[in-house]
């Protein structure tokens, strides 16, 4: 194949079809979460390195980096959620809290030898409120933006950041094997994270508890049932976060939507509380990722706590069964003498809200006219 007819590796094109079900989608969400008070930004898709990359919840190594007209190190952008702190401490630095930000976009990573990732995303950032009624007011509209879309079932898995980490603290998990314990997990590789626990020179009870945490998902009753295993004023505020925030979800009616994992893990420079996943029917990935992140904006020098989540645009229009009613194309064939007719009477027509193209009739092909519901001619 010609390299005219290529594209970079992991890059898409969107055909028309598609792209009538993205704009219908995304318009209906911005409309939805502009009913909750949410306002909408776009920031640059090429940010400065050091302003934006270093800061990046993204892997340093995932970044596709240029150099501008200066020299200057820029990056394609790789979250929505570092520029909006950047803009969060600089245009809107006099803004009061809280403030609530939505986004819809794509953002680009570094697959190496794969290629490149380029992610359709739409989310949301609750940025200034800590307590719990910020952590579930995003997930309740997350759960609203797939059931808008979608009638098959999914389920938004909650977890803590802390979890794992303080539980491999409590059990006197070794240093050198607790990166590995939870990159397994991150990985969803449960085999190598059993072998690992397995090898483990602690107490068996605490071997337990490690191999537990991977079936301890669904209900709050069956996560809570770990709540007993220490006493630590940090392990109890887990799950009295866990408890706080199911009661207000129970307070939004979405219960039938949400579940529980102590086996999810975030990112651990990230993350700094509740975290979740949304998994859907028919689409084996994440459509949903999202959290508490209360240190990032500190980097940008206006410490605010924040909360928010990012949905695969293209995933969601995978799930959905929005049907789209397609509009009857009219074709109108014309002769040059009464171009100007005819160009008013497309005109007429458009303004009903019907499509209408036109065309010189030395120009039209029998199998071009195939694709209109309706051919005329002006005579």
């Amino acid at each position: 194949m010609p390299l005219y007819f290529e594209k970079p590796r992991g890059t898409k094109d969107t055909l028309p079809d598609k792209m009538k079900k993205l704009n219908e989608i995304t318009g209906s969400w911005v409309r939805l979460m502009g009913t909750w008070g949410y306002e909408e930004i776009q920031t640059p898709v090429i940010e400065f390195y050091e302003t934006v990359g270093l800061f990046s919840k993204t892997k340093q190594d995932s970044f596709l980096k240029l150099l501008d007209g200066t020299g200057k190190t820029t990056i394609l952008r790789s979250d929505y959620t570092t520029p909006i702190a950047r803009l969060t401490a600089s245009l809107h630095q006099k803004i009061e809290f809280p403030i609530r930000y939505m986004y819809h976009g794509k953002v680009y990573r570094n697959k190496g030898s794969n290629g490149v990732e380029e992610i359709n995303q739409l989310g949301i950032e609750l940025v200034g409120v800590d307590n719990l009624e910020g952590d579930a007011e995003v997930i309740c509209l997350a759960v609203k933006s797939i059931s808008n879309c979608t009638s098959k079932k999914f389920q938004i898995s909650i977890g803590h950041s802390q979890f794992l980490q303080l539980l491999l603290k409590q059990v006197n998990c070794p240093d050198n094997v607790q990166k590995s314990l939870y990159n397994f997990l991150l990985e969803q590789n449960y085999v190598g994270y059993k072998s690992t626990v397995s090898e483990l020179n602690i107490e068996d009870k605490y071997k337990t508890y490690l191999i537990d945490i991977l079936k301890l998902r669904g209900s709050i009753e069956q996560i809570t049932s770990a709540k007993d295993w220490f006493n630590s004023p940090e392990w109890q505020n887990i799950f009295a976060a866990f408890l706080g925030l199911w009661k207000i979800l129970q307070e939004y009616q979405i219960e039938e939507y949400i579940g529980f994992d102590l086996s999810l893990v975030g990112n651990q420079n990230y993350y700094t509380g509740l975290i979740y996943n949304g998994y859907s029917e028919g689409n084996p990935a994440p459509i949903c990722t999202g959290g508490r992140y209360d240190n990032l904006f500190e980097s940008f020098e206006r410490n605010a706590p924040a909360t928010g989540f990012a949905i695969n645009i293209d995933a969601l229009v995978n799930v959905s069964e929005l049907n789209m009613n397609e509009k009857k194309k009219t074709l109108i064939i014309y002769e040059e003498k009464n171009r100007l007719e005819t160009i008013k009477i497309a005109e007429q027509m458009r303004s009903e809200g019907k499509i209408v193209i036109i065309i010189d009739k030395n120009k039209v092909t029998e199998k071009y006219k195939e694709e209109f519901a309706e051919v005329l001619f002006s005579e």
